[in-house]
């Protein structure tokens, strides 16, 4: 066990900077001029130039990153273009919100994956399970955005009884906060439950062809005895690994919701740093939901050998 968490971390590290890498290419190359965004569209050529030397964007891509790599590793990620200021504080300070947005929505996808998918599971083929797999591929397919824009129609715009966005601190009107926060997880829950859902039903299926199934049958035992004590406990260490990765890929999917729901999380500040060409802030806000998902799928690898060791897979593969 020692030997596979020593593995797990060694390999993490490598990860990351192969994925810090990509991402600081990716961000530099793309078209447009981050002068040009700070400064505006009347600033001089020589002003432009200017504003490169002092950034140090002339120099060559490689040079920029194993500046900013290092940097980075101990928690400064630059100042923004456009107003100066550190970036790193906005990126910790937006942290909370994000995970906040991301665990409640997770806590949805469960509420609707596990119930659904069971009674799926357990009456395969017929027409519940039909409707159940329909209803997950539906979700699945819906763009949360486009979900996102139906909710606040019909419950704010429509009702009243929810507001249209923005964002209060719990701990300042935790109330205020869940208003706020409620619509905003439906559409990111929903949304990955579909998935789920599917992987719910087929733990479930794969549990009920098992020989103590038949033997408990045989014995009497009744449905709703069957399904709390014997499938539900069996099939849900697949699913839950599955759905802790989920969690890291909410993460990585929010930056949509939180432009919609105008939330101040570290989606929306992705968002900010590509249409401002904000290469340190977009950096930052990229980087920090790489190193969640990437933390959340080491965590989940680990647990996942602890909880079921069959699953054990050497450096070589599964």
């Amino acid at each position: 066990m020692l030997a596979l968490v020593f593995w797990r971390l060694a390999s993490f590290i490598p990860t990351l900077i192969v994925a810090s890498a990509i991402l600081f290419v990716a961000v530099n190359v793309v078209p447009g001029s981050a002068a040009l965004s700070a400064l505006g569209i009347h600033a001089t050529p020589q002003a432009l130039k200017r504003f490169e030397h002092q950034h140090g964007l002339d120099r060559p891509l490689a040079v920029q990153y194993v500046e900013w790599a290092g940097k980075a590793l101990q928690g400064d990620f630059g100042t923004s273009f456009q107003n100066a200021v550190p970036v790193g504080p906005e990126v910790r300070k937006r942290i909370p919100v994000t995970l906040q947005l991301a665990g409640m929505a997770f806590v949805v996808a469960i509420v609707l994956a596990i119930p659904l998918g069971v009674l799926a599971g357990f009456r395969h083929q017929t027409g519940a399970d039909g409707v159940v797999t329909t209803l997950a591929t539906l979700f699945g397919s819906t763009p949360n955005f486009w979900l996102a824009t139906l909710l606040i129609w019909f419950f704010s715009l429509q009702l009243g009884w929810l507001p249209t966005g923005g964002y209060i601190g719990f701990a300042e009107d935790p109330t205020g906060n869940l208003e706020r926060m409620l619509l905003p997880c439906i559409a990111l829950g929903v949304v990955s439950s579909g998935l789920l859902i599917r992987i719910m039903r087929t733990a479930v299926i794969e549990v009920m062809s098992s020989n103590f199934i038949e033997t408990a049958r045989s014995k009497g035992v009744g449905d709703l005895r069957l399904v709390s004590f014997h499938v539900l406990r069996n099939a849900l260490i697949p699913f839950f690994t599955v759905s802790a990765v989920e969690f890291g890929f909410l993460v990585g999917s929010v930056v949509i919701i939180e432009d919609v729901f105008r939330i101040p999380g570290i989606g929306s500040l992705v968002l900010v740093g590509i249409i401002n060409r904000d290469y340190p802030v977009l950096l930052a806000a990229a980087m920090t939901v790489t190193v969640i998902v990437l933390v959340v799928n080491l965590i989940v690898d680990l647990a996942a050998q602890v909880i079921d060791p069959r699953q054990v897979r050497t450096g070589h593969g599964s």
